[in-house]
């Protein structure tokens, strides 16, 4: 016998849903006027998601390609390089793309301010903890592939998430797109680039900061998003704990925010223990 959803059980999904948006929209603008505490920790979510994969956690050198040398916090300049993008070495074929929304980026002006808070930590000394990734693969192995599908969801978050978003969708075309999964070219496209300045190559014979088992891991993962996991048939004691989900979710949207592919668990310990949502883009 099937059992339909009831409409005391639709009416309240409905209420939970409507909660949830109205917390996320009211927790931007409070964000945005956050002590420089909170802000750089906000801005350690962004700079994980966006900034790491070239720049490592610091802003140290993580490769020895033009793309992933190590750069130095300059309070004077930094936001509008940022903002703006930036082509420091002319003929190195490398640049960085724009990130603020008002020049074709995924960010905006308040994450610019966090990010900026969290980077001149660097100075103070007082850093806060990257968010650790929080990608999680839909299966456990993907057939004909040999790769570690855990590794890879994890490296996929650190090193392409930021500008390609959650499975390959795209962010701000055309500087942040996304990309069809092909087996025939994706390794070498990873490894060598994608023949524009703003995809550098990331394997180590471009001089990236991925090794050739790295890069086995990432296509095992990105190879995964064609696999549909097992359904399970929804029961009448689905729906309760459905209705409790979704409770939870609209009291975690504040914490929840940012970080897209990341945890805030570690950024915040006890005190802001939530888990970013790994399947939406960035609003």
């Amino acid at each position: 016998m099937k059992h339909g959803l009831p409409f005391w059980a639709i009416l309240l999904a409905l209420i939970f849903s409507a909660l949830a948006l109205a917390l996320i929209g009211a927790v931007s603008p409070a964000l945005a006027q956050a002590g420089d505490g909170q802000a750089a920790r906000y801005g350690a979510a962004i700079y994980a998601e966006f900034c790491q994969a070239c720049h490592g956690p610091h802003g140290e050198a993580i490769a020895e390609g033009p793309a992933f040398q190590a750069i130095e916090f300059d309070a004077a300049t930094a936001r509008d390089v940022i903002a703006q993008g930036r082509d420091s070495a002319p003929g190195d074929g490398v640049a960085m793309p724009a990130y603020a929304q008002a020049a074709g980026g995924p960010l905006s002006e308040a994450r610019l301010d966090q990010v900026i808070a969290y980077m001149a930590t660097w100075e103070t000394g007082d850093v806060p903890p990257l968010p650790a990734p929080n990608l999680h693969p839909k299966v456990e192995q993907v057939p004909d592939y040999f790769g570690d599908v855990q590794r890879g969801a994890a490296l996929y978050a650190t090193s392409c998430y930021g500008c390609h978003g959650a499975e390959g969708r795209g962010r701000v075309p055309p500087n942040f797109p996304g990309f069809a999964y092909n087996r025939e070219t994706f390794r070498q496209v990873v490894s060598a680039g994608a023949g524009g300045p703003t995809m550098p190559g990331f394997g180590p014979e471009a001089g990236g900061p991925l090794s050739a088992s790295d890069l086995e891991d990432l296509e095992t993962y990105v190879a995964s998003w064609s696999i549909e996991p097992p359904k399970a048939a929804p029961s009448p004691e689905g729906w309760s704990t459905f209705l409790v989900i979704l409770g939870v979710l609209a009291v975690l949207a504040v914490g929840g925010y940012y970080g897209g592919g990341f945890s805030l668990s570690s950024a915040f310990g006890s005190e802001n223990d939530s888990v970013v949502d790994d399947s939406g883009e960035q609003p």
